[in-house]
């Protein structure tokens, strides 16, 4: 497959990256400081499953378009315009399909109908990576590295875009990170969603890593009760997580001594841009359309959009 991926940072670096590295044929369509970064230094890997260093081929809005067979999309809820702008040349040049790996739900919909709901598959990924000062892909300690992707309901019941999906998990397996097929992906993502939307609601609202909240007297009970909001949104809107998920979840977000955050509480004390209203405000607006009593998301998004006032001041 011919791929581009969108973004070089952490989560496009790392997977764009290792894909590269398997001898995929991957391009990366970034800024003109990143362009020039990557022709200097090439693309740096710094992992606990391996370093790597290796030049690679980039693109940037500059570019006319050309046809891809999969263009993977790695930004920020709040860059997501921008991303689609920057990609939709290249979708128009072929008939390749979009591949987002972002957080939450509300970015599908989005592009679905902005480039068809035939041309875009669902996907997500776990990792702890960012960027040095000097452009290296770090990936920290933490879970390994791992890609989900797959088709939607409704493209399985209609019998498409299984050639495709076969031949992208073909990619992926050859690739130095953990890789599964999950359809219908909503499943995935709303897993996924359940658990991201209480650890960022919880170390967001109080300011603290998971281990330092569980260390208060009510942190562990209010964690599990952010999780019991998330997973009933989730079960209303007819993908509930499995038991055996919900265990592992209250795992994650009850470990003593846990320096685990959300990337929001990171972002957060940068004092930069967060994914509040994709995540947490999202996950808040469909609890209300099911007429869900969901409190601490409620106070959780409130203190987040208070931030966004706080910053948009300065």
């Amino acid at each position: 497959m011919k791929v581009l991926v969108v973004g070089a940072g952490g989560v496009g670096g790392y997977f764009g990256g290792r894909l590269a590295e398997s001898g995929a044929d991957v391009m990366f369509l970034v800024r003109e400081g990143r362009a020039r970064q990557l022709a200097e230094r090439g693309l740096v890997i710094k992992s606990p499953l391996g370093d790597a260093a290796f030049p690679v081929r980039t693109v940037t809005k500059a570019d006319p378009g050309q046809p891809f067979d999969l263009i993977i999309i790695t930004c920020k809820a709040y860059d997501l315009p921008s991303a689609i702008d920057a990609a939709a040349p290249h979708m128009a040049a072929g008939a390749g399909l979009a591949l987002p790996l972002l957080n939450g739900m509300a970015h599908i919909d989005v592009l679905r109908e902005r480039f068809g709901p035939d041309r875009v598959l669902g996907g997500l990924c776990g990792i702890f990576a960012t960027l040095s000062p000097e452009g290296d892909v770090v990936q920290m300690e933490g879970l390994p590295p791992r890609l989900s992707f797959g088709r939607f309901k409704d493209q399985i019941e209609r019998k498409v875009l299984e050639e495709p999906a076969r031949a992208a998990e073909r990619m992926f397996g050859a690739a130095n990170f953990t890789s599964k097929r999950v359809e219908p992906i909503e499943q995935g993502l709303w897993d996924k969603w359940v658990v991201l939307a209480a650890m960022a609601a919880g170390t967001g609202l109080m300011r603290g890593s998971i281990g330092s909240i569980v260390a208060g007297s009510d942190g562990a009970a209010i964690m599990e009760e952010l999780v019991a909001e998330t997973a009933s949104v989730a079960r209303a809107a007819g993908y509930p997580p499995s038991d055996q998920h919900l265990t592992a979840s209250r795992g994650i977000l009850t470990a003593t001594g846990s320096n685990a955050t959300a990337s929001m509480l990171r972002d957060i004390q940068k004092g930069g841009a967060i994914e509040g209203e994709h995540i947490v405000g999202d996950m808040l607006r469909r609890a209300q359309s099911f007429d869900l009593a969901t409190p601490l998301l409620r106070v959780a998004n409130a203190h987040l959009q208070t931030y966004e006032a706080e910053r948009a001041k300065g």
